[in-house]
């Protein structure tokens, strides 16, 4: 459109007779928690449940000062759907009507409207904007103990060799594993769980306080 090649009309012709779909899978609590009143007051089967999946609309149409949020059943061909009855999951109330739907051509048009925020610059090639961090705040678990664990830009990523490292757990003698911190009998335990699965969970307290004698 900005170097005249294609035109708003010819977005519409296009488009205008399709709408924006999209699936969502109740794979978190926040998004469980968008069903919130839709679920209350049902019995568990007839609620939507974590990991189940949906197809959604996007909102188009306002009723009494609240959007219409059209929820429906997967189908492998989502275009066919707004032709048939469907579920405002706000209100729970069913309704049919493709006016609820947000046309595609439309959902196109806001996206070239829609300003960048992340760079400098109106049209053509953008610039990044530089981020200067203020602070740290840790979320989820991406790491264990993340603020006992010293931050090293520099430092190279390294990859285990877990087969010499359960050859090298071998060679350890029994005080060695005293010494480290692990026990006779889990010593013995590591040691039995090599010989009879070929593997080894490097997450163990016992197995990560061995592995210090020969990973840095």
């Amino acid at each position: 459109m900005h170097y005249g090649l294609i035109s708003g009309t010819d977005i519409e012709e296009k488009y205008s007779g399709l709408y924006a779909i999209s699936r969502v899978t109740v794979s978190t609590a926040n998004v469980l928690r968008r069903f919130k009143k839709f679920n209350a007051g049902r019995e568990w089967k007839d609620q939507i449940k974590p990991f189940n999946f949906y197809l959604v609309g996007f909102q188009a149409v306002e009723e009494n000062g609240k959007a219409v949020k059209p929820l429906m059943s997967f189908s492998s061909d989502p275009q066919k759907v707004v032709y048939e009855p469907f579920i405002d999951y706000e209100t729970g109330e069913i309704k049919e009507g493709s006016h609820y739907f947000k046309p595609l051509s439309r959902t196109i048009g806001q996206y070239v409207e829609h300003p960048e925020h992340k760079f400098n610059g109106e049209v053509g090639i953008l610039e990044r904007k530089h981020v200067h961090a203020d602070g740290v705040v840790y979320i989820g678990k991406e790491a264990n103990n993340i603020d006992e664990q010293e931050l090293n830009v520099k430092r190279s990523q390294e990859f285990i060799n877990k087969q010499e490292i359960m050859k090298n757990i071998f060679n350890i003698s029994q005080k060695e594993a005293e010494t480290l911190g692990v026990s006779r009998s889990r010593f013995h335990g590591i040691k039995r769980r090599i010989r009879e699965t070929g593997d080894l969970n490097f997450c163990t307290p016992a197995v990560r306080r061995l592995m210090k004698k020969f990973v840095c």
